[in-house]
């Protein structure tokens, strides 16, 4: 019986304890579905992306000390505003995405952790929600900056200081890093995602804390990737998982070569031989100055 029988899986509203849907059904679900989430993938690429170029195009020029750069925000708190706007919308996107996810992972494997999906939600919309706040505090703290007081430094401080909002943020973060990397390395189990896309998930989680670059570019192509493997445009064709509605666990380096092997031999029309014997085959067609070579090794 399919996993996701086992696990009772309800796939239009979410509760895993609900009576069980057929794998046909499932899969009728999940490919109506899948195009419009791999648009939100790609907008979700997107506005990463646009969320620190607008920030970068908005501070250029922005004094070395800080009472003249908390000015130079205030009278860009506009553009500013675009910049985390569009980060926020970036966030909501990422979080449906993992969402779809979670739940085409949940649906094949009973032993996925159920609460992927509102740590999904609670990190993602929590952070979202979080930046609007600090975005809304900024433009009050950066307009009593600029019209009261004498701009002093410790004024200054004071003014990009927002408290219990940036610890708060902080939790966010972290709840949104580890969906990031549980639901990735979870969709990777059940063969949903390749394995270059579930560790590159983890390594874009990691780059979320700890960027070392001004552009997220590794998450940028991540979301992109995603959006491509959920269009089903990619160059070697949708993971099995996909369309079985079971998990199919991806094959490893040595099963993959080995599938590639039986794949030539099919093509020539042999038997099928083994990774040895394969190897032998293409020494022996090599000619004679390959088999000189071999001697001398």
């Amino acid at each position: 019986m399919p996993s996701h029988r086992r696990a009772g899986a309800s796939w239009r509203c979410g509760d895993y304890h609900s009576p069980a849907m057929a794998t046909e059904q499932l899969l009728q679900a999940e490919a109506r579905e899948r195009p419009r989430i791999a648009v939100v993938a790609a907008l979700a690429a997107l506005f990463t992306l646009a969320s620190p170029l607008v920030g970068l195009v908005a501070l250029k020029g922005s004094p070395d000390n800080l009472p003249g750069a908390v000015l130079f925000r205030h009278e860009h708190e506009l553009a500013l505003g675009i910049g985390a706007a569009c980060s926020v919308l970036g966030l909501v996107a990422v979080v449906l995405v993992l969402d779809f996810l979670a739940r085409a992972a949940l649906a094949r494997s009973p032993q996925a952790p159920r609460w992927m999906r509102p740590l999904a939600f609670a990190g993602g919309l929590g952070l979202a929600a979080v930046s609007v706040a600090i975005q809304i505090s900024g433009i009050v703290q950066l307009a009593h900056f600029a019209t009261h007081g004498s701009q002093t430094y410790e004024e200054a401080r004071k003014a990009t200081n927002f408290g219990a909002l940036a610890y708060v943020g902080l939790l966010a973060q972290l709840a949104f890093v580890a969906a990031i990397v549980t639901v990735s390395i979870n969709a990777m189990r059940v063969g949903l995602l390749t394995r270059f896309l579930g560790y590159l998930g983890v390594i874009s989680a990691v780059l979320f804390v700890l960027p070392f670059l001004p552009l997220p570019v590794v998450q940028i192509y991540w979301l992109g990737a995603l959006a491509v493997l959920l269009a089903g445009w990619t160059p070697s064709g949708t993971p099995a998982a996909w369309s079985s509605g079971e998990a199919v666990a991806w094959p490893s380096a040595q099963e993959l070569r080995e599938q590639r092997v039986r794949a030539g031999e099919a093509r020539r029309g042999g038997t099928g031989a083994g990774p040895a014997e394969a190897e032998e085959a293409a020494a022996a067609s090599a000619g004679p100055a390959r088999r000189k070579r071999k001697k001398r090794r």
